[in-house]
């Protein structure tokens, strides 16, 4: 017991030593925590925006839905030019009456302008469509009413609005019943879609408003043939149905046999393949720079290391005079940096929190840290504690203690 008592005070007093060291050299001490803290942070950051990423691919694939298929005007190079509608009512009545498994076709027609309310203004997304809209993407009004099949056959200026459009147009009051001005066209609120939280890219999904194919088609664009986008979904296997799709189109179309689609075609799995590999580009690019960040920090804590050693050779050649062996003196200095690194990595989980939180809300970048963030901190602060401080503390060791007495 007595023996046990004696260990004990030995371990305090080398702690408190320890500590002591760390305090009297304060400066130093911030910009060792500082270097590995950066390196940390910005490697938690990645994990928590790559976490965020996954779950938002796995959103957007279980919203997109296992059974369907996304039909978009204008082929590959189309695109480079600018999209050229190609998609028409014809080709909406051939894939629901000719092509096996399918179930539902939702034309969609989209824009972009801006919605007034009185002195307010927002450029949002105009969506036109059906009412099987709302039941094909499981996308419902928290308050009011979608618009009905009637009201697309006789191009009612109804809309139902997204979240986001609420909020700026009207942040303090109800909008249902009341009228905003959609480009030239005064159309009445008739419903407000629960939010969905989420974005692709730079456009939020809950900043839109959908109305009427026809009143957007018409009353809006000028338009009565062209669509943008068709959403289909079968009961058929997909790769099956997308190459019935491409077949009937390419006829339609009058498409030679050695022309371009003039259409695109993705379906969830595509979608959600697409989505993994920019995440994982993501990934890799951040990552080494994550990296890299962290092996700098790791060279100036050694600098830094090798700094305190030299100013303390008198310090280190009296303890060895009095006694201490070299393990001493390496374990007292190792720990010392394995302190500076673990106090590191608390600060840069603190960083990359706060990183994350100015992140989400003005990037709109997804984040989501959990648990394991902590497990990565602390790992990566020992390992760089060790990496990095052992053969400065292996030096310290090795100081002859009369020459650094004699300084």
């Amino acid at each position: 017991m007595k023996n046990l008592g004696l260990l004990f005070l030995k371990q305090y007093f080398f702690l408190k030593e320890i500590l002591a060291a760390l305090s009297f050299y304060r400066l130093r001490l911030f910009f060792s925590i500082l270097s590995v803290a950066l390196g940390i942070g910005t490697i938690v950051l990645i994990v928590g925006a790559t976490d965020g990423a996954n779950k938002r691919v796995s959103e957007l694939f279980e919203m997109f839905g296992p059974d369907a298929i996304l039909v978009i005007s204008g082929g590959r190079k189309t695109i480079l030019r600018g999209r050229k509608d190609t998609l028409t009512w014809k080709d909406v009545k051939s894939i629901k009456n000719n092509i096996p498994g399918v179930y539902e076709v939702v034309p969609m027609d989209i824009d972009r302008g801006i919605v007034k309310y009185k002195n307010k203004k927002w450029l949002t997304s105009i969506v036109g469509t059906t009412p099987a809209y709302f039941s094909s993407w499981q996308w419902y009004p928290q308050e009011g009413v979608i618009f009905t099949q009637r009201d697309v056959e006789e191009k009612r200026a109804v809309c139902v609005i997204g979240i986001e459009v609420k909020k700026e147009l009207f942040p303090h009051t109800s909008p249902l019943g009341k009228y905003i001005l959609v480009k030239r066209l005064p159309v009445q609120v008739i419903g407000v879609l629960k939010e969905r939280g989420t974005s692709t890219g730079h456009h939020h999904l809950d900043d839109r408003i959908i109305m009427p194919i026809t009143t957007l088609m018409q009353r809006l664009l000028n338009d009565d043939k062209y669509i943008t986008l068709l959403r289909v979904r079968t009961h058929d296997d997909l790769k099956q149905t997308e190459g019935n799709i491409r077949a009937l189109l390419r006829y339609n179309h009058k498409l030679g046999p050695l022309a371009q689609d003039d259409f695109d075609m993705f379906s969830a799995a595509e979608v959600k393949q697409i989505l993994q590999v920019i995440s994982g580009s993501l990934l890799l690019f951040l990552g080494s720079a994550g990296l890299i960040a962290l092996i700098v920090g790791g060279f100036i804590l050694a600098n830094l290391s090798y700094l305190s050693i030299r100013q303390r050779r008198r310090e280190i050649g009296i303890k060895r005079a009095c006694g201490a062996k070299k393990i001493n003196i390496a374990a007292s200095f190792l720990l010392e940096i394995l302190l500076t690194t673990l106090l590191g990595g608390i600060v840069g989980v603190g960083l990359a929190l706060g990183g994350g939180v100015i992140l989400e809300r003005f990037g709109q970048i997804p984040m989501i840290f959990s648990a394991k963030i902590w497990e990565l901190a602390l790992g990566l602060s020992l390992l760089v504690g060790l990496t990095f401080g052992l053969r400065p503390a292996l030096k310290a060791a090795s100081i002859d203690p009369i020459k650094a007495i004699k300084g």
